[in-house]
């Protein structure tokens, strides 16, 4: 065998290994590690048509109909969307594309078997370029929805999580610019199709990139990464209680309210603890969303300062630019609703 042979066989090892361990390793994402076990199996049985290839000369092998060229790339959408949690109907009808590909192929494989002088008659209108070409679009289409969905997952990590690294789909991203980059390349290595040394790098980039999938699937197997709401962490109320504890600290020594542009995203950076768990603690104790629960501070600091007669000096206005409110209307509005009376009628009321 060739060089390229071995390292052909060395990789379908490798992918065997991997599926096996994806699919039977008891972690928590077992039902979402099997979707990265069934690509492997697709990569897996391509490694072993490779190597049929090269034995049978016969032109059914071109027909054989696993190949999976409509497939692969579905169950790393699958394993993208569950692990952001994003919920798709009618899963099956991504499968449609496979399965006309199977059932082609597997009319003209025992066409071709019957009759070899077929594959002559397909050849002539391009058969399999049509169909690579297709495949190629498939793959590249995919691809870039599966990089969208992994940039929204790492949007929503902060949320869930309070230690992010290595939980990110980073390595998926790569993976996929691989792929757009190889599907594109295919294309231009037909253009010098008796050049062995562009080919030969062609090849060994690409076993390299499934060597660096199989690897960043292992090392994700039993990280918890996954966003969708229907796994969020269960804490107590007592739990919940320490973290409202820890916010408030924060808050009253900082006056970290003031800030115009204060957001949970800054806050949690602050505490180094997840936005989710801030959001959480805030609705489950207070009762009140983000945003309300830092104008109760606002409106609290508004009256410390006005009752050191602060307004005597400066306006209403510049006293609620002050503690943080950067709109008059907004201020009026909040005041009202949790005083119960406008900001004016209160400043009478200090004067009488």
């Amino acid at each position: 065998m060739k060089i390229l042979d071995y390292l052909f066989l060395i990789s379908g090892l490798q992918t065997f290994v991997i599926c096996l361990v994806l699919y039977f390793y008891r972690s928590h994402k077992i039902r979402v590690n099997r979707y990265l076990s069934y690509f492997f199996a697709t990569l897996f049985v391509e490694v072993i048509l490779y190597f049929i290839s090269k034995f049978i000369k016969h032109p059914m092998v071109y027909y054989i109909p696993l190949r999976f060229d409509f497939l692969s790339m579905n169950f790393l959408f699958f394993y993208a969307i569950e692990v952001t949690g994003i919920t798709i109907r009618k899963r099956l009808y991504y499968y449609i594309p496979a399965i006309l590909e199977f059932l082609l192929l597997s009319v003209f494989f025992i066409l071709v078997i019957y009759n070899p002088e077929i594959h002559i008659t397909l050849q002539k209108i391009s058969f399999l370029k049509i169909i690579d070409i297709i495949s190629s679009l498939y793959i590249i289409i995919f691809s870039i929805l599966i990089i969208k969905i992994n940039i929204k997952h790492k949007k929503a990590l902060p949320y869930f999580y309070k230690v992010t690294k290595f939980k990110s789909l980073n390595w998926l991203t790569v993976f996929c610019v691989i792929c757009i980059f190889f599907n594109i390349q295919s294309y231009v290595l037909k253009v010098f199709p008796e050049n062995q040394y562009i080919r030969t790098i062609f090849i060994t980039t690409y076993l390299l990139s499934l060597y660096y999938i199989t690897i960043a699937s292992l090392i994700q197997i039993n990280i918890m990464n996954i966003v969708s709401s229907k796994i969020e962490e269960k804490e107590t109320m007592q739990e919940l209680e320490k973290v409202m504890t820890i916010l408030e600290k924060y808050l009253l020594e900082t006056k970290a309210y003031v800030n115009p542009s204060i957001s949970l995203k800054i806050l949690a950076k602050d505490i180094k603890l997840s936005e989710r768990l801030i959001s959480k603690a805030i609705n489950k104790v207070t009762h009140k969303n983000f945003n309300n629960y830092i104008n109760h501070y606002r409106i609290e600091e508004f009256k410390k300062l006005m009752s050191m007669n602060r307004h005597e000096k400066f306006s209403i206005s510049a006293i609620a630019n002050e503690v943080g409110f950067n709109s008059r209307a907004s201020f009026y509005k909040n005041f009202k609703e949790i005083v119960g009376v406008s900001p004016s009628l209160y400043a009478k009321g200090l004067n009488t």
